[in-house]
């Protein structure tokens, strides 16, 4: 049987290549077998960019995390294309946050514009941005001041970084951040849909993934329309109805509103650079992976593209996951033959299931007959 495997990321887990690692091991010696790690954005997008350009090269350095303590991170580099590529997650990820250090009001993007303007300064003229897993919400204030931006109270004095000191802001001054991003075009690839502001709102619908209460919610709205307002006011741009701006704890928003970044939908970004209908063409199972199937799966994430490329194909699936939420399975493709299989079926807990994701993703591939 011939079996293309496309997983996203298991969050908190097994990034997607390994993944794709584990699940290709457990079947090749039946099965022909083609796998590719997917990413929308999110966890593994430097892996996706890596599996497409082999010879690109690992650039290491040193930047401020979500909470402004100097951490390693990388980025990747395409010397022929002078190319950079930026993963979110690997610089203010929230997957390696601790519970007691979430400070959804006070936690910065600062540490991304530092490794983009590393990447400036290296010569890129093209950079992409892989937005998602962040554990702030400043709507890339921080990515902003980083590239020279300053953001001002009332008073004309300087405000910290952070979300909650948006609160406070009159003006931003664009003139050194201008400077920086003269001649390179930055794309934001954004892996969901949601708009800045409102009930499907970054705040809203994100704050509480890192750590805030429903109060901080209240704030973390209030601070980013006031932001948003101000951005407008400073470049014309008004990321505040924008799809795509929640993305990243609005990282997205900032890069669109005061980068100039061209908005890529991950979802669309994934059909561009892979051929997912030939491939699915030529397969008699198509099997893919994410941490949790819900709401936000069909909101552009890199699942949705596989299960639609096996819809258009005709061809069986098998989704595998950590957990699910039923209301998402009734918004799949009605001409998709799905098979559904949790690794909470198999686990003990929740911590089981993420500790020993490859044990029960190995069970799986034993167990289902194909």
């Amino acid at each position: 049987m011939r079996i293309l495997i496309l997983p996203n990321s298991m969050k908190g887990s097994l990034s997607a290549r390994q993944t794709a690692r584990v699940l290709s091991r457990a079947l090749e010696k039946k099965h022909t077998v083609k796998s590719f790690p997917l990413s929308d954005g999110g966890d593994g997008f430097i892996d996706f960019f890596k599996a497409l350009h082999p010879a690109a090269r690992t650039v290491r350095l040193k930047a401020k995390n979500a909470f402004l303590k100097e951490a390693a991170t990388s980025y990747l580099w395409l010397p022929k294309e002078k190319t950079a590529v930026l993963e979110t997650a690997r610089i203010c990820g929230l997957g390696t946050a601790k519970k007691e250090e979430l400070d959804a009001l006070g936690a910065s993007s600062f540490g991304v514009g530092e490794v983009l303007r590393h990447a400036m300064k290296r010569g890129a003229k093209k950079i992409y941005v892989g937005l998602g897993g962040v554990a702030c919400n400043d709507g890339g204030a921080g990515i902003a001041r980083a590239l020279g931006a300053r953001f001002l109270d009332s008073r004309g004095r300087e405000l910290p970084n952070g979300a909650k000191p948006l609160l406070h802001l009159a003006r931003i001054e664009t003139e050194a951040l201008q400077q920086h991003i003269r001649g390179v075009k930055i794309y934001a690839v954004a892996d969901v849909t949601n708009p800045l502001l409102g009930p499907k709102g970054s705040a809203r619908v994100f704050g509480p993934q890192k750590g805030a209460t429903p109060a901080q919610v209240r704030t973390l709205e209030k601070a980013l329309s006031v932001y948003a307002r101000a951005v407008k006011k400073a470049t014309g741009k008004d990321p505040t109805r924008t799809p795509s701006t929640a993305a990243a704890g609005a990282l997205c928003a900032g890069l669109y509103g005061l980068l100039d970044a061209q908005i890529i939908l991950g979802a669309d970004f994934l059909k561009d650079q892979l051929p997912l209908d030939k491939w699915a063409g030529k397969a008699d199972l198509i099997i893919t992976a994410e941490g949790k199937l819900d709401r936000q799966t069909l909101y552009g994430k890199a699942p949705l593209c596989v299960i639609e490329a096996a819809a258009r194909a005709g061809k069986p699936v098998l989704f595998v996951c950590g957990t699910y939420e039923d209301n998402a399975l009734r918004k799949l493709p009605k001409n998709l033959h799905l098979t559904l299989v949790s690794l909470a079926d198999f686990a003990k807990d929740k911590q089981d299931s993420i500790k020993n994701a490859a044990k029960y993703l190995r069970r799986i591939c034993g167990e289902i007959s194909f």
